[in-house]
């Protein structure tokens, strides 16, 4: 559960913390909806009801509604900010914290954090669906969140490329129009679920919401065509030809006016739009069945009232009149697929009852139709190996820290256990460096989270550099601290390459407002043989002591713990 606070003006978070409780409206944390609002929203939220030990482990922080312009992040303990974070659609995409369509803020552990605050102020539909993961749970669902758009998305391209393969070997209109819809649909979708934002225009965030609006008026304008031209109103129904004209000139009208006038503004004209299409659409459907009582015309109807039924609860969603869920928020989504297996048995039934007027070029279609299906499954094949390599990364994704851009905690926690038990095995060596950046406490509090974050990026990647063997790596162990792996390498070793990573590190040079500032970094290593299988943890903690020697010593220095070689011979005596 959620607490939300809407106001006309700006507020700021000390104006916002001190407002008054009975002002705060409670709601379902997942299904915050406000539909198309002007006004400021503020949403607050106690971290001791999330589901897991927020102190103990890093999460993610997802919004699941990727046209939100501007949004604030801020974790806190009373009146102290412990974590800030800006995204928005307002912002180029490489500066979201977490490069997916929908909005993700990974959270380190903090044992003071009591409260999450959230601002939002967007000129689309404002919904703020929240949703907490662990940093595995999060990927995993992501896995199936990409599965099921790229699948969409891959019937939709199929079914384009088939008909336009039929309308450029008939030369048939209808299949042109058809495959346009399509096409605009398609588009609109994915510039809806943040996927051309990501893929297309990545630096250009004002793109997107012309993208959407272009897409939309398109997606009208070719329906209503396609609606024309397949039931031939111009003959059947002159009124309702008149109508669905009005349609397409309105939505290519709207196309035009979406360079000049306010998103705000044109997105509620061809949303309002869409509803009054997807109601006209059903007083016709049932006035032409009721006179033709034709098969196709039925069948038509059905899949157009099919779609418009599911950009109506689409856009009374975005609205705000009804609550998102799994069946509002891919409405279209289920209307579209419906649409085309409809549409597909309205054709083949409108091509069967001319069939024998056609006979011989009954034939033609059927080669046709297999060419085109012959296409569809090597579409559908590069699909599939599209979608192993998108789960490949994302795996990739989930070991990687998304900042600095080394291997996170979690890749540590498995790469740690493995390779002592493979130097047990082995009776090699395994040196353990952790390092820590000094004072880095000053960098966020004196110069901004921005500048510490680009310290940390720094700092890392030089260590990335120094370690040149492919066994050698470098993990971000938790806030400013990192741990690095040498397997096979003795003492002597390991504090050539600790002092060569202090080196280099005092000679890193951070610009920031005209002044250079400089980083150092206390290092603490021990580098052992475990003749044990169980002597891990001893490992850590000689390292552990050794950096927190390294701090007393004045830190920017090295040291370094000797590994208790008695102790072991004795454990396996």
């Amino acid at each position: 559960m959620a607490q939300v606070y809407q106001a006309s003006e700006f507020s700021s978070l000390q104006q916002v913390t001190g407002i008054n409780a009975d002002l705060w409206q409670d709601m379902p944390a997942a299904g915050i909806n406000l539909g198309f609002t002007d006004e400021h929203i503020w949403v607050r939220m106690p971290l001791n009801q999330l589901p897991f030990n927020y102190q103990q482990h890093p999460w993610i922080l997802e919004l699941g509604y990727p046209l939100l312009d501007h949004i604030e992040l801020y974790i806190m303990h009373g009146d102290v900010v412990l974590l800030h974070t800006d995204a928005g659609n307002n912002l180029p995409y490489s500066a979201r914290p977490l490069a997916v369509p929908e909005f993700a803020f990974p959270v380190p552990p903090l044992s003071q954090a009591q409260w999450l605050y959230l601002y939002v102020h967007s000129e689309s539909s404002v919904q703020i669906p929240i949703r907490a993961f662990t940093e595995q749970s999060y990927w995993q669902q992501r896995v199936g969140e990409v599965t099921f758009d790229a699948a969409f998305h891959a019937i939709l391209f199929s079914m384009l490329a088939y008909n336009l393969l039929i309308f450029l070997l008939s030369r048939d209109l209808i299949f042109f129009l058809y495959s346009l819809s399509i096409g605009a649909f398609s588009m609109m979708m994915a510039a809806l679920h943040g996927w051309t934002y990501a893929l297309l225009w990545p630096e250009y965030p004002q793109l997107n919401d012309l993208a959407i609006l272009l897409s939309l008026a398109l997606s009208e304008a070719f329906l209503a065509l396609f609606g024309v031209s397949f039931l031939r109103l111009r003959k059947l129904h002159p009124r309702a030809f008149m109508l669905y004209s009005s349609y397409v000139v309105s939505a290519l009208i709207f196309a035009v006016l979406a360079f000049y006038l306010p998103y705000h503004t044109m997105i509620r004209l061809l949303t309002g739009q869409a509803v009054l299409m997807s109601l006209s659409a059903l007083a016709l459907g049932q006035l032409l069945w009721w006179q033709t009582r034709s098969r196709d015309v039925f069948l038509f109807f059905l899949a157009a009232f099919s779609l418009l039924v599911g950009l109506f609860l689409y856009a009374m969603q975005k609205f705000g009149l009804i609550p998102v869920n799994v069946v509002t928020e891919h409405a279209a989504e289920l209307g579209s697929i419906i649409l085309v297996v409809l549409l597909a048995l309205s054709m083949a039934e409108r091509h069967n009852r001319e069939r024998q007027a056609r006979l011989a070029a009954q034939d033609v279609i059927i080669n046709m139709q297999r060419e085109a299906n012959a296409v569809l499954d090597q579409k559908v094949r590069e699909r599939t190996e599209d979608l192993e390599l998108l789960n490949q990364r994302l795996r990739e994704e989930s070991t990687t820290d998304a900042l600095t851009r080394v291997r996170n905690r979690r890749c540590f926690d498995q790469h740690f256990y493995t390779l002592c038990q493979e130097a047990f095995r082995q009776q090699t060596p395994l040196a353990l460096l952790l390092v820590d950046i000094d004072h880095f406490k000053q960098f966020n509090d004196n110069y901004g989270h921005q500048l510490g974050d680009t310290v940390l990026h720094n700092v890392a990647q030089t260590m990335q550099s120094t370690v040149k063997r492919p066994q050698d790596s470098v993990y971000r162990y938790g806030g400013e601290e990192f741990a690095i792996l040498l397997p096979n390498t003795a003492e002597a070793g390991a504090m050539m390459i600790a002092e060569q990573i202090c080196l280099k590190i005092r000679q890193l040079s951070i610009e920031h407002e005209g002044e250079s500032l400089s980083v150092t970094v206390s290092i603490g290593l021990c580098a052992a043989i475990p003749f044990a299988r169980d002597q891990e943890n001893e490992l850590y903690k000689l390292a552990d002591t050794a950096l927190y020697q390294a701090k007393e010593q004045g830190r920017n220095r090295c040291c370094a713990m000797p590994f208790p070689r008695q102790h072991n011979q004795k454990k396996n005596g």
